[in-house]
């Protein structure tokens, strides 16, 4: 069962600066998501609602409400969390 899902501005935004190989592979890893929300890792306070995903050193961060993803952001893994 695919989940509905949304991506939020910040999400768009950051997804295209990243390089077309990096667009790929998150594409690829959103599908997964959409497929199975639960995949992601829970994150801890004061991020305790959202999971992570790791693709290379990125992280997509991400809200399941209900049925429906909310993409929040995509980052480095450095800077994700700041």
């Amino acid at each position: 069962m695919q989940y509905p899902y949304f991506r939020s501005e910040r999400f768009k935004k950051e997804y295209k600066k990243l390089d077309p190989h990096q667009q790929i592979l998150v594409k690829k890893k959103i599908d997964k998501i959409v497929e199975n929300p639960e995949i992601g890792k829970p994150l801890r306070s004061p991020l305790q609602n959202f999971k992570s995903e790791r693709v290379e050193k990125l992280r997509i961060i991400y809200v399941l409400e209900g049925k429906l993803i909310k993409f929040a952001w995509i980052d480095d893994r450095g800077h994700v969390y700041d």
